[in-house]
């Protein structure tokens, strides 16, 4: 399937803004907007709960199915978000991606603060210092679909300004974000969180 609308994904790991900002972009664009996990839990496309990392478990084959055919149905540009949004959307689909990063050392705070478990929370600070959802975001769809943004302290709509801009060609596709070089992220890889 060839797609000459746009399909926008968000993805980046929890905390980073991906819902705010995915429903804000969907409204500027006048498009829709879908997030993956919702979907998979409102539409019964689960296999299960995984308790070891607090998760349910997607069925990917029969959510693909149906963001397939939410892709085929929807006019107008569409903005799909989710961490594992590179297991559910094929690459012919997409027109751009966006990876949303956001400070580890923030990201932790954040992740306390939903309550998130102490093994839950390294594993997701952990997976975004090591750039785990770029990787996998450009091994899915190519380097010249993914734009990286840093999210931390920033307003919302600032970052949805942002994406717009480079929708437009206005603004370059970006990727370059690094954690580690930063001190403080001593102390988040590999040990206590």
């Amino acid at each position: 399937m060839s797609n000459t609308r746009q399909v926008i994904l968000l993805t980046g790991v929890p905390g980073v803004g991906k819902t705010t900002i995915a429903s804000l972009l969907g409204e500027r664009l006048k498009g829709g907007h879908v997030n993956l996990s919702e979907l998979a839990l409102e539409q019964g496309l689960l296999t299960g709960y995984d308790s070891m990392r607090e998760t349910s478990i997607v069925d990917l084959g029969r959510t693909t199915t149906r963001i397939m055919e939410i892709i085929v149905e929807r006019q107008g540009p569409l903005v799909i978000e989710g961490h594992f949004s590179q297991d559910i959307v094929p690459p012919e689909c997409v027109s751009n991606v966006f990876v949303l990063r956001r400070a580890p050392w923030r990201l932790k705070d954040e992740l306390e603060s939903r309550g998130y478990s102490p093994e839950k929370v390294k594993e997701n600070v952990e997976a975004e210092l090591l750039d785990v959802c770029l990787v996998e975001a450009v091994e899915a769809y190519g380097e010249e679909k993914v734009s990286e943004l840093d999210t931390t302290g920033i307003e919302p709509n600032e970052i949805v300004e942002t994406i717009i801009s480079v929708l437009r060609g206005e603004a370059p596709r970006e990727i370059g974000v690094d954690w580690l070089s930063h001190p403080e992220s001593r102390g988040l890889l590999g040990g206590e969180v």
